[in-house]
């Protein structure tokens, strides 16, 4: 399992790291391809409903319980405090804080993406079992038949398609908190692969289990 540490790390330092590096700007547009990517691929109707579901998500968890507040409050002073400081008062004004804002604006605006994203996934879920199901259906009836014939099943195709849907389920979260602009069709797509390798998965599952 060190390939999925590894994984895990990766994304936390894109998280913390480079998004609040990128700046709220380079957000801003990504918020914006990504707008227009959904009006244009599943109409207004829907990408209001994503827009206002992703919003609501984040408001509840990070603004309702003052998560989000404290955050702020912990990193930067209020302006009393800025105004009582002695010394270093030039320092913070004029290059810490600014530069502390600053990532931390990218980094909540990059988390508000994420529910939003987490969205798009909600708007496509009625179409999984349309997909998984014949999918899986047609798998196991391909595995019932070989266990009648002369039919291989391959462990080789088996072990990469059980991979590969594990890394369809463990990467499809993970690429929701990724600094670039992601149209809502790339989900159905990923939908399409991991009932892809479902079937593979159970039609060359050894046949006597």
């Amino acid at each position: 399992m060190n390939w999925f540490f590894w994984f895990v790390l990766s994304e936390f330092v894109v998280i913390l790291v480079i998004t609040p590096l990128l700046g709220r700007n380079w957000i801003d547009q990504l918020i914006t391809w990504e707008r227009e990517f959904s009006l244009a691929q599943v109409g207004f109707d829907t990408t209001l409903w994503i827009e206002r579901t992703g919003w609501s998500m984040y408001a509840w968890i990070f603004r309702d319980f003052g998560l989000e507040k404290s955050v702020y409050e912990f990193f930067l002073p209020s302006h009393q405090q800025a105004a009582a400081s002695r010394g270093l008062e030039a320092l913070g004004a004029k290059w810490y804080f600014p530069l502390v804002q600053a990532g931390l604006d990218s980094l909540f605006g990059s988390i508000q993406r994420f529910f939003v994203r987490l969205a798009m996934i909600g708007a496509w879920l009625p179409v999984l079992p349309l997909m998984l199901v014949p999918a899986i259906l047609h798998g196991m009836m391909a595995w019932r038949s070989r266990q009648y014939t002369f039919d291989y099943a391959s462990p080789l195709v088996h072990g990469m398609a059980a991979k590969a849907a594990i890394w369809i389920v463990i990467g499809t979260p993970m690429i929701l908190m990724l600094p670039v602009p992601i149209p809502p069709l790339i989900f159905p797509v990923f939908f399409l692969l991991l009932s892809l390798t479902l079937l593979l998965v159970t039609k060359h599952t050894m046949k006597r289990i």
